[in-house]
């Protein structure tokens, strides 16, 4: 992974975990903004294409995993949530040196999937929009048993807890 950026907003702090996709793309961030917990990212040169700016599959990664953390903050104590769909509309493009941040408009929620819809903003709007669906595994499928690693879905439950007992 490349060395942290400067000039990351505060309250943004790197995605928590070490050995996933992520992690190797990035340098990727979360925190709040608006009310709800997004991910956000500097476009770097090795995010950037030939035109220097953000490479399209940096992109929709950072929005895959954006969408999932609607599903996170709608549901924190669920299981792992697999991408099954993702559709992506690229409206603007992301120059090296931006800072780009993940928004949720949409979620809904069934017994085995989880709807999404969502945009990434960037300093002149909106950068890209995209709907992905996601399935529940049973918790007894081992494939997506996750647990005992630091993930970004325990960070978003302590965070809302913490926020619980404040308020």
């Amino acid at each position: 992974m490349a060395e942290p950026p400067e000039n990351i907003p505060p309250g943004f702090e790197p995605v928590p975990g070490n050995s996933n996709f992520i992690h190797h793309a990035g340098p990727v961030y979360w925190g709040e903004a608006e009310d709800q917990f997004v991910l956000g990212f500097r476009v770097l040169e090795h995010h950037a294409n030939p035109a220097r700016m953000a490479a399209g599959g940096m992109l929709m990664t950072v929005m895959d995993l954006g969408l999932i953390m609607g599903i996170i903050s709608a549901q924190p104590d669920g299981v792992f949530s697999p991408t099954t769909s993702l559709s992506v509309d690229f409206i603007a493009g992301a120059q090296v040196g931006d800072w780009v941040e993940s928004r949720v408009d949409f979620v809904h929620l069934t017994k085995r999937r989880g709807y999404v819809s969502g945009r990434l903003m960037g300093p002149r709007g909106v950068i890209l929009r995209a709907n992905g669906t996601f399935s529940f595994p049973s918790a007894s499928d081992a494939r997506f048993n996750v647990g005992g690693r630091a993930s970004l879905r325990d960070a978003v439950a302590a965070r809302q807890k913490l926020k619980k007992a404040q308020s």
